[in-house]
């Protein structure tokens, strides 16, 4: 699902921020960034698992394409 893939984006983009700003020592920015995307990473698995089933991907059929004769040139 997409929605969920960008959410789980976002939510590392956090994390990430939450470490930069520990490293900065900014640590209770850094739990309240964390606590945020550890919300997120939440909020996707339950939209996964509330979504309906996507309908399976079909291979695309292997016909072999027929070339139109090309006209002869003169």
């Amino acid at each position: 699902m997409a929605d969920a893939e960008q959410i789980r984006v976002r939510a590392a983009r956090l994390f990430a921020l939450a470490l930069k700003a520990r490293e900065d020592g900014k640590s209770d920015y850094a739990d309240e960034l964390t606590k945020l995307a550890s919300e997120a990473f939440d909020h996707a698995t339950r939209l996964e698992a509330t979504a309906p089933p996507m309908p399976p991907v079909q291979a695309p059929s292997q016909q072999p394409t027929q070339q139109q004769p090309q006209p002869k040139k003169k």
